[in-house]
């Protein structure tokens, strides 16, 4: 098991307005982004699937299927709360003066995200009251909505924002933003994160996520984590 402690912590939102460089510090490696990027782009491709073959009125199938939306939409949402806390105010203050538009972009996208996600976990809600077809296909419509909208804005992530973070922020600030994802996690989720974040990643982001965390922790999630997910695959292939 993963202890709590053994984890670093989040600072949490910071306190002041004001976010000083940090000094003498290596500058952020966003590489891990593409790992995220990668697991919420698969786990938002699969999701109608299987929220299409669970048959009406399978209540208990409903309750696999919604537990894993919920899941999916948690790691989204706190993957952007992140940066928004963490990386977006200080990139408006160190970024040069061109780069304005595409933080604007960058919070918009996460807006309008938000709206999807409140949608999607609404629907779900819903499905879960009344395990029928109608709200199942409610669901549905709900990601094939959301997630045009999602892969919109990771791809112009990628291409527009993570050149301006390795620039601009440090490596313990990038780290910061990591943290605050995982402490959005319950410690027994933590393997399943990690299973599914590790899940048929190119070899040179595994090393650089091994490259983030402790040694002892990360040989840890290296082993329970795909153990753990491919469970979790199992139940759901089962659900479905």
């Amino acid at each position: 098991m993963i202890e709590p402690e053994s984890v670093p912590a989040s600072p949490g939102a910071p306190g002041a307005a004001h976010h000083e460089p940090v000094v003498n510090a290596a500058p952020a490696d966003s590489r891990d982004m593409y790992a995220i990027h990668a697991m919420l782009r698969r786990e938002l491709a699969d999701l109608p699937a299987y929220v299409a073959a669970t048959n009406a009125g399978d209540a208990e199938r409903v309750e696999v299927v919604a537990d894993h939306i919920d899941f999916v939409t948690l790691i989204l949402h706190a993957h952007h709360e992140g940066e928004d806390v963490l990386v977006w105010p200080k990139l408006a203050e160190r970024a040069p003066a061109d780069a304005a538009p595409v933080l604007a972009a960058m919070e918009a996208d996460h807006a309008e995200i938000d709206r999807g996600l409140a949608t999607l976990t609404g629907a779900a809600t819903s499905w879960r009251t009344n395990p029928d077809a109608v709200h199942r296909e409610a669901v549905v419509e709900a990601l094939r909505e959301l997630t045009p909208v999602v892969e919109a804005h990771l791809k112009a992530e990628e291409s527009d924002a993570l050149a301006l973070i390795d620039t601009c922020l440090s490596a313990p600030e990038w780290g910061e933003v990591g943290m605050h994802g995982i402490a959005s996690l319950r410690p027994e989720q933590y393997p399943l994160f990690f299973g599914m974040l590790l899940h048929d990643l190119d070899p040179t982001l595994y090393g650089v996520l091994e490259a983030s965390l402790p040694p002892e922790l990360f040989k840890q999630l290296a082993v329970s984590g795909p153990q753990e997910y491919a469970r979790y695959r199992r139940r759901l292939a089962a659900a479905a």
